[in-house]
């Protein structure tokens, strides 16, 4: 496993469920000129405050069920933008603010459900967020020196390498279709605040402290690289 400048291969959520549909509905609203990135990027923004809007609110169902609609609009944004050939710096800024804001609230609120109704301790709702914080920071800061460094973006290329016969042909399978071929931050993020809720509101209180300690772990990662990063340019400057 290394970390390289090709573009990453998709994760295991989008390739799967969201991709089938999303590709073709991007491609028939990218040619109504009603439609514009930044507006179903909106869209995105207005389902992450019905999420949780739904969660606050004790309906953790629909919370859950916004929340998956949530993320597939906003892989149906950068979709849109790619088939108008209309991306740009202050969309892909809009994007990342609509997505970084969006989850927090959404895990907020979720947190203060499970909190006020004494299915979980104050300590985890605020390790949660706090989780998530230090994760998209360090994420951001990667992503910064590894462009300064020529590296794409200095993450995982989810190039695995095994020599167990089942996992080689999985492996080989997810490398053809551009798919990473074991789950990463993104599924930790749908099933904690999307499928979670969804299909298994009953576990949750412990739901939430294994998604917590994995975006723990995905942030820890994250800071490495960053530093690691960061003493590569110190070198080379």
């Amino acid at each position: 496993m290394t970390t390289t400048g090709a573009p990453p291969p998709r994760m295991i959520w989008a390739r799967v469920a969201v991709d089938p549909l999303a590709e073709p509905l991007s491609r028939w609203l990218a040619i109504r000129p009603s439609v514009t990135p930044n507006r179903v990027t909106a869209l995105a923004a207005c389902l992450s405050l019905g999420a949780a809007a739904c969660f606050a609110s004790g309906q953790v169902r629909w919370g859950g069920a916004l929340f998956l609609f949530r993320y597939f609009f906003d892989c149906v944004d950068g979709m849109v933008a790619r088939h108008q050939g209309s991306g740009s710096q202050a969309g892909a800024a809009f994007d990342l603010t609509s997505d970084v804001v969006g989850i927090h609230l959404v895990a907020a609120a979720l947190g203060w459900h499970l909190v006020e109704t004494g299915k979980m301790s104050p300590a985890v709702a605020v390790g949660l967020l706090a989780a998530i914080g230090v994760y998209n920071w360090s994420l951001s800061q990667r992503k910064m020196l590894a462009t300064a460094a020529g590296r794409g973006d200095g993450g995982v290329d989810h190039q695995w390498h095994t020599d167990l016969p089942i996992l080689r042909q999985w492996v080989a399978y997810a490398a053809r279709i551009r798919m990473a071929a074991f789950p990463w931050v993104l599924e930790v993020e749908i099933v904690l605040l999307g499928l979670g809720p969804l299909l298994a509101p009953g576990l949750l209180p412990w739901i939430v402290p294994a998604g917590t300690a994995a975006y723990v772990g995905f942030g820890i990662v994250n800071v490495a690289r960053t530093q690691r990063l960061a003493q590569g340019l110190d070198c080379h400057g």
